[in-house]
């Protein structure tokens, strides 16, 4: 779905009403209302990456002095580092680095942040399940953030919120079984 859609299902969720013509520009409108719901959007966007699914990307990097750069990468978090031998490498994080004790190649999978987005561009979700709904009730909570309207922020925080963790919450088949005796 493109950016331009999906602000015109937030607006049409919390009855702005922006016309509709404003959808088919080429590039974004100058109205103060789809400025705060891209906002919004962008609030958001990073958040469901942060926070609820991320999206796991695999890569080699180098290091060089017990540093490896990561300023290609759009890193939300590091969630392993081995070596060619499949060994983790113990690191801490730096300014855009990772220091390491060891110098070489190391395998690193890593969370990384969204992409930028522009008007008529697509909007790529970490999860399938994640659907434009979804993202509309963050973007409809930021939007009543930013007018200090904090009864709709909260309602609208709780759908999000409800529904984020249906989609992306753990079902009980995953749980462990309990420990019984044989």
């Amino acid at each position: 779905m493109k950016l331009s859609q999906l602000i015109k299902i937030c607006g049409e969720l919390l009855n702005l009403d922006i016309p509709s013509s404003a959808f088919s520009l080429p590039q974004t409108p100058s109205d103060s209302r789809v400025e705060r719901l891209l906002a919004g959007f962008a609030q958001v966007y990073e958040e469901i990456y942060r926070d609820y699914a991320s999206a796991l990307c695999k890569t080699v990097v180098t290091s060089a002095n017990g540093k490896a750069d990561l300023s290609p990468y759009k890193l939300c978090r590091v969630v392993s580092l081995v070596d060619g031998e499949g060994r983790n490498v113990p690191f801490r994080y730096g300014e855009q680095c990772l220091y390491v004790k060891q110098d070489g190649s190391f395998n690193m999978c890593y969370a990384r942040l969204p992409d930028d987005v522009d008007w008529n561009d697509e909007v790529t979700m970490p999860s399938p399940r994640i659907t434009a709904r979804i993202l509309a009730y963050g973007v409809a909570r930021e939007y009543h953030t930013t007018l200090g309207d904090w009864q709709e922020a909260k309602q609208w925080d709780e759908r999000f919120k409800n529904a984020i963790q249906a989609t992306c919450g753990k079902s009980s088949s995953m749980r462990m079984p309990a420990r019984g005796w044989l």
